[in-house]
C-alpha cells in the first residue's frame, strides 16, 4: 500500500505538468478578461494604444520594468503596446476581414491563405493568444528601420529585451513562416512551454488541434503544414 501511494506521488508532478495549458488556451478558445492568470493592462503604467488589453501576469510585471528602463534613458520616444492577447474570436475577425478581401481576386483557398499568413496568423495558431507576447509602438517595419525614433526603439529593445525574458520569435534568416517583425516580442519562460505543447500534440495528436479550427478555408488548405510552418518557424532564440 505505502508502495503504492509513493509511486502515485512521484508521478503526480509529472502528471500536473503535462497538463498544465489547456487545449483551448494553446489555440485560443477562451476568455482572457475573466482568466485568473491575466491581468488587463488599463490597470497598470503601461501605456496602450486602445483600450480592453490583457496579458499573462508574469510577462505584464517584466515587460513594465523594460518600459521603465527605456524610458529612464529616452524619456520623448514612445513605447507603447499596441497589441497584447489576441483570442480565437478576435484572431478570426482580422482572419475573416482579410479573407473576404482577397479571396474573391485570387479565387485560390492556398494562395490567399498564404497571402495572409504574410503578416497574419490562422486563428489557432497565433502567439498572441498564449498571453505571452505584445506587439511594441508600431508594425511597420519602415518605422523601426527609417524612422530616427524607431531605429533607437528597435536597438534597445533587441539589445535589453533578452534581459527580461523577452525574445524576437519572427527576425531575418529563417526558411518560411511570417514576415520579419520588429515589433513583436514574446515572454520565454511562458512561451517557450506553450510552443513545446503545440508540437508535442501536432506530433502525437494533431486532430485535437485541427477538428477545433473552423474558419473561412480552413477545409481547402494544407492546415496541418501551414501550422506547422507558421507555429514553429522562429528564430532560435525563442525555442
Amino acid at each position: 500500500m505505502k508502495k503504492n501511494i509513493l509511486l502515485i506521488l512521484l508521478t503526480l508532478p509529472f502528471m500536473t505538468m503535462a497538463n498544465t495549458i489547456p487545449l483551448n488556451k494553446l489555440i485560443g478558445q477562451f476568455n482572457e478578461k475573466t482568466d485568473s492568470q491575466f491581468i488587463s493592462l488599463d490597470s497598470t503604467e503601461l501605456p496602450v494604444n486602445k483600450p480592453g488589453m490583457y496579458l499573462q501576469k508574469e510577462p505584464t510585471e517584466q515587460l513594465i520594468k523594460a518600459y521603465h528602463d527605456f524610458k529612464q534613458q529616452h524619456p520623448d520616444i514612445p513605447f507603447v503596446v499596441v497589441s497584447a492577447t489576441r483570442n480565437y474570436t478576435y484572431q478570426n475577425g482580422i482572419w475573416q476581414r482579410k479573407w473576404d478581401a482577397l479571396y474573391p481576386k485570387l479565387k485560390d483557398e492556398q494562395k490567399t491563405a498564404k497571402e495572409i499568413l504574410k503578416y497574419s496568423s490562422m486563428p489557432g495558431s497565433s502567439r498572441h493568444h498564449w498571453g505571452t507576447d505584445i506587439d511594441i509602438t508600431s508594425v511597420s517595419s519602415a518605422f523601426f528601420k527609417e524612422n530616427k525614433q524607431g531605429k533607437i526603439l528597435y536597438q534597445w529593445l533587441q539589445e535589453n529585451m533578452p534581459k527580461y525574458g523577452f525574445c524576437r520569435p519572427y527576425g531575418e534568416g529563417r526558411k518560411g513562416g511570417y514576415q520579419p517583425e520588429e515589433w513583436h516580442w514574446s515572454y520565454k519562460p511562458i512561451s517557450q512551454n506553450y510552443l513545446n505543447e503545440y508540437k508535442r500534440l501536432l506530433k502525437e495528436n494533431k486532430q485535437s488541434i485541427l477538428t477545433k479550427l473552423n474558419f473561412s478555408g480552413h477545409n481547402k488548405i494544407t492546415l496541418d503544414e501551414l501550422l506547422q510552418e507558421f507555429v514553429f518557424d522562429i528564430n532560435s532564440e525563442c525555442n
